[in-house]
C-alpha cells in the first residue's frame, strides 16, 4: 500500500495558493479601476474649469471690450476671478490659488493677425486689434487641458 499522509496538506495549500493569488489580482483590479476613476474625473473637472475660463472672457467681452480686454497685453498670462459677492468677473496678472485645491486656471491673450483678405494667419499679416485669441490652460498634478477660442469686439463697446 502506498501512503497518501500529506497529499490532502498539499491539496489545500495549492488551492489556498490560487485563491490569494484571485483576491489579490481582484483587489488590484479594484484599486486601478478606482485611480483610473478619479483622474477621469479630474480631467471632466478639468475641462470644465477650461470652459468657464473662455466663458468669464466672453462675459468680459460683452460687458466692455474696451475696459476689459483691449487694455490686455499680448503673450501674457492672466487669470480670471469672480467675486462671489457680486457675482461678477475680473482678470488680473496676481495669481489666486488653485481652484478646488487642485487645479490652477491661466488664461493667455495672444494678438490675431489677418492678411489683405482678411483671413486669421499664424504670421505675416497685420495685427487686428478688434479680435483676440483666448487660450484658457488648466493644470493639476496629473495632466493639462486647453481650449482656445477668438474673441472680437462685436458690440462695439
Amino acid at each position: 500500500m502506498r501512503s497518501n499522509k500529506g497529499f490532502g496538506l498539499i491539496e489545500i495549500v495549492i488551492a489556498s495558493s490560487i485563491i490569494s493569488m484571485a483576491v489579490v489580482s481582484l483587489s488590484y483590479v479594484l484599486v486601478l479601476s478606482n485611480r483610473l476613476s478619479s483622474r477621469a474625473s479630474d480631467e471632466i473637472r478639468a475641462n470644465f474649469i477650461a470652459e468657464e475660463g473662455i466663458e468669464a472672457i466672453r462675459f468680459l467681452r460683452d460687458k466692455s471690450w474696451t475696459t476689459d480686454l483691449s487694455v490686455l497685453v499680448p503673450n501674457t498670462d492672466y487669470f480670471v476671478i469672480l467675486d462671489t459677492s457680486t457675482g461678477q468677473w475680473s482678470i488680473s496678472t496676481t495669481e489666486p490659488g488653485l481652484l478646488g485645491d487642485l487645479f490652477r486656471r491661466t488664461i493667455r491673450v495672444d494678438s490675431v493677425y489677418r492678411d489683405p483678405s482678411f483671413d486669421i494667419v499664424a504670421s505675416g499679416g497685420t495685427i487686428d486689434p478688434e479680435t483676440l485669441r483666448i487660450t484658457s490652460l488648466v493644470t493639476w498634478q496629473y495632466g493639462t487641458t486647453s481650449l482656445e477660442t477668438y474673441l472680437s469686439n462685436m458690440f462695439n463697446n
